[in-house]
């Protein structure tokens, strides 16, 4: 199976480590993957060499976009994959439309739909919406992260829609209870607004002395968030972008990742996988995730009081038993090789099932 991966971006982020890590478990299969991206240098350097198109990008563009659709037309073309697999909302959708054109059948895996952002504009979210519904009746399959996103999209009318969670490779250490005070609260990811920081800092302040908030990533508003957190009394330190999660949490009592919009983010699977007591929010997957192993972590989005309350038992109050727990959840639920079998079978039925005629075993189009 030829598979030609599909991404806006290329710099590290959650959507972009799925892609890297799926490319490799379908390449030890045996299959020939190739991955299109519209710039940033991380993931070909998880992937090997990438096809950049610098039309690619997250803002609409009006003439740009068209050019991104010409150009993913032209790679299609030249390079004749079994079946498109496309991620992230601007690549979702413009891939499919350069897959329909070509007749080559398109996968789109969705990380968190971007209309559920609730920081968005409601004008936005709603054309978000109606793109997304456009676009699913018009694949050979739609595969999600979240259990809401797959009733979502089998609701829209999708003809095939799977729910395939992240996975992730079980760490050989595991999480040891750090003495305390102070107890220290991670944040781990990008500062977009919908991750939410803002409202974990208003949560530190609230837990008072004796607390720290350490800071992994980086992002907009990075120094905006510095000053929230002087602003308001948090002892609060940046360490920046973090290639090691595991070196991240040894020192932590708690993560907390107070999301306004997710679908299944690697930094909570890698947080569990390594015991980490994580606190989030009733937002994509997460309390799915979470629940069944201690349901007071879970809280609404955007309620700092909640939010202080979980991080002060999660904190005080977990030992080693929970890291026990969360391994073992862990490799039952979000397995690696386990989600890599599961989308390489997505494929190989999308790549039979739409797009056939005219094409030989491989894929290929025949003359």
């Amino acid at each position: 199976m030829r598979v030609l991966e599909v991404i806006t971006g290329g710099e590290p982020g959650g959507a972009q480590r799925h892609v890297a890590e799926l490319t490799q478990g379908l390449r030890a299969a045996g299959h020939d993957v190739q991955v299109v991206h519209g710039g940033g240098r991380w993931l070909e350097s998880a992937v090997g060499p990438t096809h950049y198109l610098p039309a690619l990008t997250r803002r609409v563009t009006g003439g740009g976009d068209v050019a991104a659709v010409r150009a993913l037309v032209e790679v299609m073309r030249a390079w004749r994959p079994s079946v498109v697999h496309a991620h992230s909302s601007k690549a979702g959708l413009l891939a499919r439309v350069a897959a329909r054109r070509v007749g080559v059948p398109a996968v789109y895996t969705a990380h968190g739909f971007v209309f559920t952002d609730p920081t968005r504009p409601a004008w936005e979210r709603r054309l978000y919406r109606e793109l997304e519904r456009w676009a699913g009746r018009r694949s050979a399959a739609v595969i999600a992260v979240s259990g809401s996103d797959a009733a979502w999209a089998a609701a829209a009318g999708v003809r095939r829609v799977a729910h395939i969670p992240n996975g992730v490779a079980l760490p050989a250490a595991s999480w040891q209870p750090p003495h305390g005070p102070p107890w220290r609260v991670g944040f781990l990811g990008r500062f977009g607004p919908e991750k939410g920081l803002a409202v974990l800092i208003q949560a530190m302040a609230a837990a008072g002395a004796g607390w720290q908030l350490v800071v992994g990533g980086d992002g907009p508003g990075a120094n905006e968030y510095r000053q929230a957190a002087a602003a308001q009394g948090v002892d609060a330190e940046f360490l920046g972008w973090q290639s090691h999660p595991a070196e991240f949490f040894a020192p932590l009592h708690a993560l907390a990742i107070p999301s306004w919009k997710e679908g299944l983010p690697y930094t909570l699977l890698d947080a569990l996988a390594y015991g980490l007591p994580t606190i989030v929010t009733e937002v994509g997957a997460m309390g799915d995730v979470v629940r069944p192993l201690d349901p007071r972590l879970v809280v609404p989005a955007g309620d700092p009081q909640s939010l202080t309350m979980a991080i002060r038992g999660a904190a005080e109050g977990r030992g080693g038993s929970f890291a026990a727990r969360a391994r073992a959840h862990v490799v039952r639920h979000f397995d690696l090789a386990q989600m890599v079998t599961r989308t390489a079978q997505v494929l190989e039925e999308a790549s039979h099932e739409q797009g056939s005629e005219g094409r030989d075993a491989d894929g290929r189009r025949s003359h």
